[in-house]
């Protein structure tokens, strides 16, 4: 038996049934708002398209592009036929197998029970429908019984009737969905949600222009997942898509047309590619990119011939295409002239605790006797995902003694793996700039800038390198009083990078900063016989 034809792509993440009369206009405006700051495009019928008695053929179009379909039960839904022939039609979407939609229902002020039997204004409401219409009007009672036992939101039992909060939880649930896409993107993603809410993504979906916007932040701080949870989001709203991971390794180990190769083999879903210089890729892509509108993601990119390579201008993509950038540079993308970039930053301590958590205890609490232990871990990773995920793993099921012994260390010595992650930065700066980050880590930290500068402009280091390590999230500044800040790893990462110095006699001026006391004592004597 044929079928309705079925969309390439979703058009809408949610199509939203409801009743407009019967609930706080307030309400849905706000569920509404919220969807869009977490970037959930959804479609509003009582917004976009008249009402009348019968349902038209675009209506009926936008719940089959659409992949949630949610319906709102309020007292006097079942008196509107216009509804009910909505839910009719979203669970007739449902038995589709092949595009899987999500039918998802919101019990506003109607109990499940109240639907289901059709009872109180329920059955009022059916007293007044065209009973000479019986076929239609048994249609109608059925949906609502198989609707009513779907999973689903009930207003006063989740939240106590907070609106603010049933709103989050339900925003959240299906953000949480989207996210769940064809790349795997790791399991707890604490503050994601957070991100969403900045980033505004709903502004992308049916743009008239080429946009490009860059991520940037410090190693580990979640660039990847962040990006990997937008691709999964959004690549559904896309007539091609692709998320090209790692660029700055795979040119490394293996070249910059293997990038360009499988970036063009993804969008244009072909294998046949026979690119041999990187100019030939550029051309290719030039050629073939503005065909449609397309989902571009380039993670870790960290120089202008990647840029240039792969996305040399907004001119090589079709109206209506998003790419995204990650990199840890922000001065690379900001000279790429994109369109906004996104400095990522770490988690609150609130935000924090949950994701140690997680990984420490397998929940979102620590257990009591370990809280004071696990708050002091929290502050001195500052927030920072990575770390927060390698410690949480490495004391979990661990006692109190090994806890205590894992916080001493560290405070002196920094993990290897979170090291692994941060010293490309490092050893991707020039050597005088590398002479300034260790001199500023050593001595300036919590010095005002322009003092700060002052000085090491007299022992030939520019001060212009400040805002190049600033750049490259090695360093920040207070906007409050302009002095110097680093996150702790950063600075743990400098005391490791000096200790493998120890050797070499022009660093030896930076040794009793990260020297024990009993080393500093022995200096002291040797000084005080001078």
């Amino acid at each position: 038996m044929a079928t309705t034809s079925i969309p390439h792509r979703w058009k809408y993440d949610a199509f939203v049934s409801f009743r407009g009369e019967d609930i706080r206009k307030g309400f849905m405006d706000h569920m509404f708002n919220d969807f869009k700051q977490k970037g959930i495009h959804a479609f509003r019928d009582d917004r976009e398209l008249p009402k009348g008695e019968e349902i038209s053929p675009q209506l009926y179009k936008a719940i089959e592009e659409s992949r949630f379909l949610i319906v709102v039960f309020s007292k006097n839904y079942a008196s509107s036929s216009w509804c009910l022939r909505e839910l009719v039609k979203i669970l007739e979407r449902k038995q589709i197998e092949d595009p899987k939609h999500e039918v998802r229902i919101i019990f506003y002020d109607a109990k499940p029970d109240v639907v289901r039997k059709q009872k109180r204004s329920y059955t009022k409401a059916f007293a007044k429908h065209d009973v000479s219409n019986r076929t239609e009007v048994d249609k109608w009672r059925e949906a609502l019984s198989m609707a009513a036992n779907l999973s689903g939101w009930d207003l006063q039992d989740m939240t106590n009737g907070f609106e603010s909060k049933f709103i989050d939880s339900i925003s959240r649930e299906i953000l949480k969905k989207l996210c769940d896409g064809p790349l795997h993107v790791g399991e707890n993603l604490v503050g994601i949600d957070f991100h969403f809410n900045k980033l505004n993504l709903s502004r992308f979906v049916g743009s008239d222009k080429v946009n490009m916007i860059g991520i940037c932040g410090i190693s580990g701080i979640g660039k990847t997942t962040l990006a990997k949870a937008i691709y999964n989001s959004m690549y559904v709203h896309f007539e091609g898509s692709c998320f090209c991971e790692d660029v700055k390794e795979v040119e490394e180990k293996q070249s910059l047309t293997q990038v360009q190769m499988q970036m063009i083999g993804k969008i244009l879903k072909t294998d046949d590619l026979n690119i041999s210089t990187v100019g030939d890729g550029s051309m290719v892509i030039k050629q073939r990119m503005a065909c449609k509108p397309i989902l571009l993601v380039l993670d870790d990119v960290n120089n202008v011939k990647q840029l240039e390579a792969l996305a040399g201008s907004r001119d090589w993509f079709y109206p209506g295409s998003l790419v995204i950038f990650t990199g840890k540079d922000k001065q690379l993308l900001r000279s790429h002239k994109v369109d906004g970039i996104y400095e990522m930053e770490s988690l609150d301590d609130y935000k924090a605790l949950e994701l140690f958590s997680l990984y420490a205890f397998g929940k979102r609490h620590p257990t009591e006797d370990f809280e004071k232990l696990a708050s002091q871990v929290i502050i001195h990773l500052q927030g920072h995902p990575l770390a927060l995920k390698i410690f949480g793993g490495l004391l979990c099921e661990k006692s109190v003694d090994v806890w205590k012994g894992q916080l001493v260390r560290l405070q002196t010595y920094p993990n290897s793996d979170i090291l692994k992650k941060l010293r490309p930065s490092f050893d991707s700066l020039a050597s005088d700039e590398k002479r300034m980050f260790l001199d500023i880590a050593c001595a300036f930290i919590g010095e005002n800038k322009d003092f700060a500068a002052s000085v090491l402009d007299s022992s030939n280091c520019s001060a212009s390198n400040i805002e190049v390590l600033v750049d490259k999230f090695l360093l920040t500044v207070s906007p409050i009083d302009m002095s110097l800040q680093m996150h702790d790893l950063i600075q743990c990462m400098a005391r490791e990078i000096i200790r493998e110095e120890f050797s070499k006699p022009e660093n030896r001026s930076r040794r009793l900063w990260i020297s024990s006391e009993e080393d500093i004592l022995n200096v002291n004597k040797v000084l005080s016989g001078i």
